[in-house]
């Protein structure tokens, strides 16, 4: 079976998980890990198959820039700011106490250096928010909790990221100092966001002049790489300059952008982002599957559930404890969090893609004499898989249920703030064509009525009676009324009253009354301007 046969039945697995995700309750990243086990033990149980492996140097340049890129363009700021505090603490104090706890554990249970086991703790202390913000959707679980949880699925991602590349160098080196660390990161970090910025800057100004949508997709979809690489190979943080050209083509994609491109854009990356997502579930099961068949022992595994359960019970405790010292020490101003939600955080801690890559992203030749034995990187790299699975399937089949007992979430909540956000909508559309009336001579009032009465009903397809017959004025006076909506949906959003699934559904629909307003449709296949 060659490379291409092995693509194109990973290919056919994703599809066909994919479609039975849909049809049942449990998180989707779950349903990709138990059907990767299943398909990794029966896969490497035949011999003439070939083993499904990915280059380490490719690993995080491969998948880390699509999901960090969508996390960042997705998070609201505004939330974000306000519950700073609490992020901070998951996101940096929670990654570093789990990174010691591993790390002992590692070193206690299977003999690890402890550089090797520190390693093993950088890699594990990332959760994933994945399978926590797709439960959130179907419990109705507070925004605040959904924006705390991805905040810190996006800054831990960034501290972990960091430590890990310290943890090698000083793994493989056999050198470890203080002051090299504190310099590298001092020159790191500014560095990386520099990056960031120049070319989300440059791709904003290139996407202005674009006359193309398959070009402006084109632009988005190579960014992130472009990021990534250059700042990797100027020594800087790749996941700083991701994230921050994340936050800047947030900010300017309603500013260079037509409605068409970026209904295309919006298309592709979801695309990307779930197959992304779901491929590396898969590899994630048939690795596992792959080395149950081959290699581990039974203390190897049973290591691997206590060091489970000491990454789980350790973020418990800190949500029990440490919002009620901050909350002691009154250096908290944000919404205090109940019982009931604290628990929730606590134990929606599962580990999946960024702990998966890291691992998988090992080099191949780690050092015997430090690593204590010559099955390092096998040991590192199994006893994260455990932790994943574990951490996965127990959290991730459990969370929705523990939601639903613990009452923490309203499944109610979606429909009311659809009904909410659109009412506020429809009322500054018919604002904004009231304000625009003002200002436009010559604008037919009958033509007037008619978008006011199609806007306040919230009526679909505006656009549509406009492409047919209507003047310039009423375009003109229509795309102000949808920029109007747009920035309720926008406020919204970043303040977090908004999940950004509903958020995006409602851009979609004001993106396609503009794209037919201005018969924007024809665009999708130009391949350029004249």
């Amino acid at each position: 079976m060659s490379t291409i046969d092995v693509a194109f039945v990973l290919l056919a697995l994703v599809l066909v998980t994919a479609l039975a995700a849909r049809r049942t309750s449990v998180p989707a990243p779950v349903v990709f890990a138990a059907v990767g086990i299943a398909g990794g033990a029966a896969w490497h149980l035949v011999p003439a198959l070939p083993p499904v492996r990915m280059p380490p140097d490719l690993v995080l340049f491969a998948f880390l820039p699509p999901l960090l890129m969508t996390a960042a363009y997705a998070l609201p700021l505004q939330a974000f700011r306000r519950n700073l505090l609490p992020i901070v603490l998951l996101a940096v104090g929670l990654v570093l106490a789990t990174m010691g706890v591993a790390a002992v554990v590692g070193h206690a249970l299977v003999g690890l250096s402890w550089a090797a086991a520190f390693v093993l703790g950088t890699i594990i202390a990332p959760p994933d928010p994945v399978a926590a913000t797709s439960v959130a959707s179907k419990t109705g679980l507070p925004h605040r909790l959904v924006v705390i949880l991805e905040g810190e699925g996006l800054v831990n991602d960034a501290v972990a990221i960091v430590a890990y590349g310290i943890a090698v160098e000083a793994l493989v080196s056999g050198l470890f100092a203080w002051d090299t660390v504190f310099w590298s990161l001092l020159r790191e970090t500014p560095t990386g966001i520099l990056i960031g910025l120049l070319i989300g800057g440059a791709a904003a100004l290139v996407r202005r002049y674009a006359d193309s949508v398959p070009l402006e997709v084109g632009i988005s979809l190579v960014t992130p790489y472009l990021a990534y690489h250059l700042a990797e190979r100027f020594g800087c943080s790749g996941v700083l300059a991701v994230v921050t050209l994340g936050f800047m083509l947030r900010w300017s994609s309603f500013r260079v952008s037509s409605p068409v491109a970026r209904l295309a854009a919006r298309t592709v990356w979801s695309f990307l982002r779930y197959a992304s997502t779901a491929l590396v579930f898969l590899l994630l099961g048939l690795l596992i599957g792959e080395i149950a068949v081959d290699w581990p022992s039974r203390e190897v595994v049973i290591a691997g559930v206590i060091l489970s359960g000491a990454i789980v019970a350790i973020r418990i405790v800190w949500m029990l404890l440490v919002p009620r010292l901050v909350a002691a020490l009154g250096a908290s101003q944000t919404a205090k969090s109940s019982t009931a939600e604290q628990i929730v955080i606590g134990w929606a801690g599962m580990r999946g893609v960024v702990s998966l890559a890291l691992a998988l992203a090992l080099p191949l030749n780690l050092p015997i004499n430090l690593g204590g034995s010559d099955q390092t990187r096998n040991m590192i790299v199994f006893l994260t898989l455990v932790v994943i699975i574990v951490t996965l399937i127990v959290q991730g089949a459990t969370l929705m249920p523990l939601v639903r007992w613990l009452k923490a979430g309203d499944p109610k909540r979606e429909h009311r703030e659809e009904r909410h956000a659109r009412l506020k909508a429809r009322r500054a559309g018919v604002a904004a064509i009231r304000a625009a009336n003002n200002m436009t001579a010559g604008f037919d009032q009958a033509a007037r009525q008619i978008l006011i009465k199609e806007i306040d009903e919230g009526t679909r397809g505006i656009a549509v009676a406009g492409e047919g017959g209507t003047s310039h004025h009423s375009n003109w006076v229509l795309l102000q009324a949808l920029d109007a909506q747009r920035d309720v949906v926008n406020r919204l959003r970043d303040a977090g009253r908004l999940s950004g699934e509903l958020a995006e559904r409602l851009d979609t629909e004001l993106d396609l009354d503009a794209m037919s307003s201005c018969g924007g449709g024809t665009r999708l296949t130009d391949g350029g301007g004249d």
